[in-house]
């Protein structure tokens, strides 16, 4: 089975077509046809269904489709390791990073890693951990760095906690909440909330900290994925939401955000690393995962956050 035709089956599912994968891929619409066709008489199925609106994934499809993307991405790691054998520490190097994480890791990891590794090709993608996860199981990002969820941890990756990190709740300067004396949960439920998750959950920390509380949880107004855009929401706005202690610091230095200080805390979230079980890191990888163990653990001897036993990374 050729490489070449594996990575012409992604691009069609990916393209959502065959016009459209054979535009990026630079070839004709009959030459990618017979490709996928030659495909599917090896394989001996059939992977895709052809229609004017384009090409949708066979039961069989969807099924070979993650299988495909894990050996294409070994693969094209394998040609990165192969051109970094001198040693240069060149090769893509692609992390994956929600926004509690990218929030404490960045910009100091990257920097490390300029250091470490000069000539190296850093991704970095900054998302919800439901999205984050998929990536790395398919091998899409070498690894990334979120908080663990209560969602069962897939078969295909493995988990090394980094800390525990206490969120602080962030609201703008004035908000009438400010006003109470002392503030429990209780004060909170009726309270416009902006939630970190890009849609409805029961696994955020804000609404887990109600439900340990026996508390009902709060209906939210906004889901944000993104912290920037949640700092601008929260200061303009009478919404409350939660921060990383450091970036809340931050931000009422500034005088955009001030803190609500509750009398009993929310629970705290687990930040660790995910990686693909069973899969070989490259050599950039691993410089990564060593550089997040040495920063998270640094960030824990400030206080910032708790560190989370075991810390070092397996060789």
């Amino acid at each position: 089975m050729r490489l070449q035709r594996i990575e012409q089956f992604i691009a069609v599912v990916d393209a959502g077509s065959i016009r459209g994968a054979a535009r990026l891929l630079g070839m004709s619409q009959p030459a990618l046809s017979r490709a996928l066709q030659q495909l599917e008489e090896e394989l001996g199925v059939q992977l895709m269904n052809r229609s004017g609106r384009g090409a949708s994934l066979t039961p069989a499809g969807s099924a070979f489709l993650a299988r495909a993307r894990v050996a294409e991405a070994e693969l094209r790691k394998a040609a990165e390791e192969a051109r970094s054998t001198g040693d240069d520490g060149s090769g893509l190097l692609a992390l994956g990073m929600s926004p509690v994480g990218a929030s404490l890791l960045l910009p100091e990891l990257f920097i490390t890693l300029r250091q470490t590794r000069p000539k190296a090709r850093i991704r970095i993608l900054e998302t919800t951990p439901s999205a984050l996860l998929p990536l790395v199981r398919d091998e899409v990002m070498d690894l990334a760095v979120t908080q663990r969820t209560r969602i069962n941890l897939d078969a295909g990756l493995d988990y090394r906690p980094l800390a525990e990190i206490n969120m602080r709740i962030a609201l703008r300067r004035g908000h009438p909440l400010l006003a109470l004396r002392k503030v429990h949960l209780t004060d909170l439920v009726g309270a416009s909330w902006l939630y970190m998750t890009a849609h409805d959950s029961s696994d955020d920390i804000v609404s887990r900290s109600f439900i340990a509380a026996n508390l009902p949880v709060p209906l939210p107004a906004v889901h944000c994925g993104s912290y920037f855009i949640a700092l601008d929401l929260i200061a303009a706005t009478d919404m409350v939401g939660v921060l990383p202690p450091a970036l809340l610091r931050s931000c009422m230095k500034s005088g955009q955000l001030d803190e609500l200080v509750l009398a009993e805390p929310l629970l705290p979230i687990h930040l660790g690393l995910y990686t693909r079980a069973g899969s070989q890191a490259t050599a950039s990888a691993k410089s990564a995962a060593d550089a997040i163990v040495a920063i998270s653990h640094r960030i824990a001897l400030r206080g910032e956050l708790r560190s989370t036993k075991p810390l070092a990374v397996s060789p």
